[in-house]
């Protein structure tokens, strides 16, 4: 057995440690005289109103996210348009990277969301100290310090859940002891689930089984000082893909973080906040051993570290306080196409490569009065990526495979180059403004850049290749929003605009072979078929709104509403962007008593019909479901929570669905029908 089946063994028999009982005193449900941000929200307040826990279908309940669906596993988050890296995602402060080229598994998908103690999805660039990348936004899922009474020196809590459509287990566990001086955390799930059936009836290939848990060794030693070591596994088995040409029948992940956080430092360091972690994941792709096989039984298996560290320290001048440090991050990717008739070698999909960011930053935050404030900085980040074996041939090299040749064939201006640098600047300022007690403005301009991913860069496929010359994407962002709170009405409205310079634009062959192609084009000779999925660089606008409210009428009743809105343009080409999501929306009315609640909410989006056809994107037609639910505190201990998702049964599709790359297919895979769920909490 390896170790790491042992530790999976001996992470999922928490799930049936520790007894608890129950106590008769009912212990009301607390009601905010303040409605939660809608950036920010705990894990609890996202799960009572949803039977899908899956993580990316989660964060689509904050407003300007999507998510795009291959399957019931790995939703695919998009923020304001954008995906795949220019949305970051922090797993408790690290960084985790998939390991399929056609994103099976994006980094939520190595996440289990009960784990996690608050989430935050923060729009557009509203800091530098993120890291690279997220020039969409980024999504922060945080696990807070456990605090303990003097009497008692332990807590914790176990679920369990079901539902009627596709989810059969979905059990948990997350138990911590300790005191003043440090801590343990222990916490694992696991959850069994079938493919669902859609509005129709239908059966959506979907069903999957994961297994998750983590461990927190916490010290310390005052309120100063904390010092964090966790190892974190998530492990994917089975998952079958309605949306692309194969499934995943193994994505294995792991992450390792330490952390230090120091405060209220004499001299001129105020405060430090160290950070390092290491993530790998083994991840496997074919099209025979969970579905019927063609003639050629195709599989993909991958491997990916991620691995990377922050130091930032805090000091203060007066009004001023005054972030600085460095952020490394190196990113290491292989991927091999087989032929499993005779195991031989096809393609070197990610042909060893690596890609490493490195960054210097500075950000300030300066007091202008009690009711203004600014905060401005820069950032500078090193860019090397190289493919280690862009010269090397397959197994089979018919039509000469090697990557350089690939790349070659596919762009007429094709460098030679197998080994890039870049300096990239970045910089931000964003002024913010008190107008009275209820009402606050913010109005933020940066210049960010994202450079492209290995995937974008150094794609092996004949079918699907990648463009070692692309430059970085330099976003210009223009962000604007005003905020009311009050004890009765909260809402947010938000307005942005992007200008991107050299987008990196995914695109059919036939779309750049024209006798006006740029110097680092499709040569208009190379391909017949013309359906062959290359990137090139290209000018783009990303505009929209996104408004958010919160009503409560009197101690019972809360009415919540929110609004997104998004435009995505080539304006080198005069055409639209794709994957982007129309006007869509979601309305809820809460009723909540001393110890339950009921809720329904409305969720909705208008058609869509500005799509990039040159793509092959089709429209989408509008769409409206229900879901009711609500919850019961049995007891001081117990909380039962039930409801039905989709409760009209409705058949639809989000218009964010993946296009399959090696054949030009859009997969427009059907959401789930009614649903009924249930799930059950127990605290102690």
């Amino acid at each position: 057995m390896t170790s790491r089946s042992k530790l999976n063994i001996a992470i999922l028999s928490l799930i049936a440690s520790g007894a608890v009982s129950a106590n008769s005193q009912l212990l009301p449900i607390e009601v905010e005289a303040d409605a939660p941000s809608a950036n920010s929200q705990s894990t609890e307040v996202l799960l009572e109103s949803s039977g899908n826990t899956e993580s990316g279908a989660i964060l689509r309940q904050f407003s300007g996210v999507e998510a795009q669906r291959m399957g019931g596993h790995g939703l695919d988050v998009l923020i304001r348009g954008q995906g795949q890296s220019a949305v970051t995602v922090l797993i408790d402060g690290g960084k985790i990277e998939g390991g399929c080229p056609n994103r099976m598994d994006p980094p939520t998908s190595y996440s289990e969301i009960s784990s996690f103690d608050s989430i935050t999805v923060i729009k557009g660039v509203q800091s530098l100290q993120y890291g690279v990348g997220g020039t969409g936004g980024t999504v922060l899922l945080e696990r807070e310090k456990p605090t303990f009474d003097a009497a008692k020196a332990y807590q914790g809590k176990v679920h369990a859940a079901t539902n009627s459509n596709g989810l059969t287990q979905d059990i948990g566990t997350d138990v911590a002891a300790g005191g003043d001086q440090g801590y343990v955390r222990l916490q694992a799930a696991y959850k069994d689930a079938q493919s669902y059936k859609d509005g129709n009836g239908d059966t959506v290939r979907s069903s999957y089984q994961t297994t998750q848990g983590h461990i927190d060794l916490g010290w310390t030693p005052s309120e100063d000082h904390h010092l964090k070591l966790s190892h974190e596994i998530a492990n994917t088995a089975d998952a079958l893909f309605q949306g692309a040409g194969m499934d995943a029948p193994k994505s294995d992940g792991s992450m390792t973080r330490l952390r230090y956080q120091g405060q209220n430092f004499t001299g001129p360091v105020n405060a430090v906040d160290l950070q390092v972690y290491r993530s790998e994941v083994a991840h496997v792709m074919d099209n025979f051993s969970l579905r019927p096989s063609g003639a050629m039984r195709s599989e993909v298996p991958s491997d990916v570290t991620t691995q990377g560290g922050k130091l930032k320290l805090t000091s203060q001048f007066s009004a001023t306080q005054l972030d600085y440090g460095f952020m490394l991050q190196a990113v290491e990717k292989q991927a091999t196409l087989f032929n499993r008739v005779n195991n031989q070698s096809q393609f070197l999909m990610w042909p060893n490569t690596s890609t490493e960011q490195n960054s210097l930053f500075v950000e300030a935050n300066t007091a202008l009065s009690a009711s203004q404030n600014v905060i401005y900085g820069l950032r500078v980040d090193s860019v090397s990526a190289e493919a280690k074996e862009a010269n090397k041939a397959p197994d089979n090299n018919m039509g000469n495979r090697e990557p350089v040749n690939l790349y070659a064939a596919a762009y007429s201006g094709y460098s030679g180059n197998t080994k890039i640098t870049e300096t990239n600047w970045n910089g931000l300022v964003r002024y913010q403004q008190q107008l009275n007690n209820t009402l606050d403005w913010f109005g933020g301009l940066s210049l960010t850049t994202r450079t492209a991913d290995e995937t974008e860069r150094f794609m092996a496929r004949a079918d699907w290749t990648g463009n070692p010359d692309l430059k970085p994407e330099k976003h210009l962002q223009l962000d604007l929003g005003l905020n009311h709170t009050s004890q009765n009405l909260n809402w947010s409205a938000n307005a942005y605009f992007d200008r991107v310079s050299d987008y990196i634009l995914r695109d059919l062959a036939k779309n750049q072979a024209s006798a006006n192609a740029r110097p680092v084009g499709m040569a208009p000779n190379t391909n017949t078929s013309g359906i062959n999925n290359i990137y090139v660089n290209i000018d783009a606008q990303i505009y929209g709104a996104e408004f958010d409210m919160d009503y409560r009428l009197n101690q019972a009743w809360l009415l919540s509403g929110q609004l997104a809105y998004t435009q995505g343009k080539n304006t080198t080409d005069n055409r639209r962007l794709s994957n982007i999501a129309p006007l869509n929306a979601q309305f809820s009315a809460q009723y909540v008593q001393s110890n339950w609640y009921a809720a329904a909410r409305a969720n909705l989006a208008t058609q869509q019909t500005q799509v990039n056809s040159a793509y092959g994107e089709p429209e989408t037609a509008a769409w409206q479901t229900l879901d009711v639910y609500g919850g019961y505190q049995i007891n001081k201990t117990f909380m039962l929570q039930a409801g039905v998702d989709n409760l009209t049964d409705k058949a639809y599709f989000n218009h964010v669905n993946r296009t399959d790359p090696t054949t030009g297919h859009v997969f427009k895979v059907m959401e789930p029908g009614r649903n009924i769920w249930a799930r059950v909490e127990a605290k102690f």
